[in-house]
């Protein structure tokens, strides 16, 4: 039986989808805003590579990432262990500096999208520390080019170079607005938790093999716990984990008992304080599941 986490097609609203690819095929800057774990990144990743032919360049924002970290830097390790005095380095005039920094200059991984002509993905821009960065990117939108301090001179991008960035803030914390001059230059697709039978096809899409039944009911599961007042609410990733796990530990259970369930509710549950929660919702879950069935002889 395959299991998840090898790449697949992603399974999105169609209308969600189509804008995703034409935005790409017409190389438009987008974000793509909504909970986690509801197929942002993945989308981003695989249409780009189906559409453009090549892998995107990724980049992580954090709180501590630095313009160092956007616009790369000087190897200053390796020109200082190379200006020794018998060094021609230590010969140089300075209008000669502008080539030394070229021949040190260590480019990061947005600048080598811009240089290869391939497309950035943004990963959670939402948790940028430093409003200094929203402006590199202004540019790099709406210009394809970017300032290099370490090499004193703009950067043009190469045909074929566009931005996509993925937010979190819908539900998550620690993340911040992102500014009207940056939501101006891109346009927005929202990608929402997914509907009972969009969750169905997303886990079924990782998990061919794992019978349809077992699926559903899982589903179920999940979008009651959506609903209900928790610390951690699961992620569709999660629900494709949590069948994963059933799968692994006792089969292609057709009807998974109680047991089941509770035995690998490590992969959808992630607060101490929600166990108790989710453990009675179970029980809900399926009592309502058997009321179902002996409704329908």
């Amino acid at each position: 039986m395959r299991l998840p986490f090898a790449e697949v097609r992603p399974v999105l609203p169609p209308e969600k989808e189509w804008l995703i690819k034409f935005y790409i095929y017409e190389g438009l800057p987008f974000i793509l805003a909504g909970p986690p774990g509801t197929g942002k990144s993945l989308a981003a990743r695989y249409w780009v590579k189906v559409i453009t032919g090549k892998e995107p360049v990724k980049i992580d924002i954090t709180e501590d990432t630095e313009l160092v970290h956007i616009l790369g830097d000087i190897d200053w390790r390796r020109l200082l262990a190379e200006a020794h005095p018998a060094s021609p380095l230590s010969r140089m005039r300075a209008e000669d500096f502008g080539s030394l920094y070229e021949r040190y200059y260590v480019p990061s991984a947005a600048v080598r999208a811009m240089l290869e002509g391939r497309v950035l993905i943004v990963e959670e821009l939402d948790r940028c520390g430093r409003d200094t960065l929203f402006p590199v990117f202004f540019d790099m939108i709406e210009y394809k080019r970017a300032y290099i301090p370490a090499l004193q001179r703009e950067i043009k991008a190469a045909e074929g170079f566009n931005v996509i960035i993925t937010v979190n803030r819908e539900t998550d914390i620690g993340t911040v607005n992102l500014p009207d001059a940056l939501l101006r230059r891109c346009r927005r697709i929202f990608i929402p938790n997914p509907d009972f039978e969009t969750e169905v096809k997303i886990v079924l899409a990782n998990i061919p093999d794992a019978p349809e039944a077992l699926v559903r009911q899982v589903v179920r599961a999940v979008q009651t716990l959506r609903k209900m007042e928790l610390e951690h609410k699961p992620a569709p990733s999660e629900t494709v984990e949590w069948v994963a796990d059933i799968v692994r530990m006792f089969g292609a259970v057709e009807s998974p008992s109680a047991d089941h369930l509770k035995a690998t509710i490590s992969a959808i549950c992630k607060d101490s304080q929600d166990e108790a929660k989710i453990l009675e919702a179970i029980d809900s879950v399926l009592k309502k599941e058997g009321r179902r069935k002996r409704a329908r002889r």
